[in-house]
């Protein structure tokens, strides 16, 4: 978003150099966050979400704010990016910094956003968009229970895909938790029913409408696919989640806590 960019040019202009590595400038505004292995976190990530996408930007500038600077974007934003053909910025709250686990999460997040910016740049948006998100969530690996996720969609209903994509952009929290979570469980559906291969595939795909990239890369039409993912979703939402513990704060561990 255009906005997210002026607030990371801000930023730069306000904070000091910290610490470099291969493809990173990660800077901080209190350099109480500075954390040892915060490049190497940043750098394993790097590695994963490259090998899928293949199209990482060579040097990305990261900023480490605190709570109230990140507060005045979002209440619930752990971290947020921004991408344009010659720079490219990741703004991390500070605290994740406390905990590698997340960081890594949320870092492999943010890294994936800024490879799907370049490969969306020149498609539909309104016809890819509400994948972004999903996209990156796979990727990350987010810790998030299949069962719980299943049983909020179940509550809230079934989105298009159009739906999520302008879900997932609303300023309107809990719609945007929605938009979030859905793109989620069906990029999910996706990479689990062909593989994650796939899944980039029709990221990557030169088909300019999503119906014909997926069909191309999986050959199934998505309308019938689509039904297949509501059908799993209300058989999910059946079943008895698993016990687990989510330390990501923002839109995904909120709506966990609350499913």
């Amino acid at each position: 978003m255009r906005w997210m960019a002026l607030v990371c040019i801000f930023l730069l202009l306000s904070v000091s150099i910290g610490e470099r590595t291969d493809h990173f400038t990660i800077r901080y505004t209190d350099m109480e966050y500075l954390t040892p292995g915060t490049g190497k976190i940043l750098e394993n990530a790097y590695r994963t979400i490259d090998g899928y996408l293949g199209n990482l930007p060579d040097s990305i500038k990261v900023i480490v704010v605190d709570d109230g600077q990140m507060d005045e974007v979002g209440k619930h934003v752990e971290a947020f990016s921004a991408w344009n053909p010659q720079s490219s910025t990741i703004v991390i709250r500070g605290d994740t910094l406390k905990n590698p686990s997340s960081l890594s999460v949320v870092a492999k997040h943010e890294i994936c956003h800024l490879g799907l910016n370049e490969l969306l740049d020149d498609k539909d948006e309104a016809e890819f968009r509400w994948l972004e998100e999903g996209v990156c969530m796979v990727l990350s690996d987010e810790p998030l229970d299949d069962v719980k996720v299943s049983k909020y969609i179940v509550s809230q209903g079934c989105m298009n895909i159009k739906q999520i994509g302008e879900a997932v952009d609303s300023k309107n929290y809990s719609v945007t938790k929605n938009g979030y979570l859905q793109s989620f469980s069906l990029c999910k559906f996706i990479a689990r029913t062909f593989g994650t291969d796939v899944l980039i595939d029709i990221v990557k795909s030169p088909y300019p409408r999503f119906g014909d990239a997926f069909y191309k890369s999986t050959g199934v039409p998505f309308a019938q696919f689509y039904d297949q993912w509501v059908d799993h979703v209300h058989k999910q939402s059946q079943r008895t989640p698993e016990v687990r513990v989510i330390h990501i704060k923002g839109c995904l561990d909120t709506a966990m806590s609350e499913a």
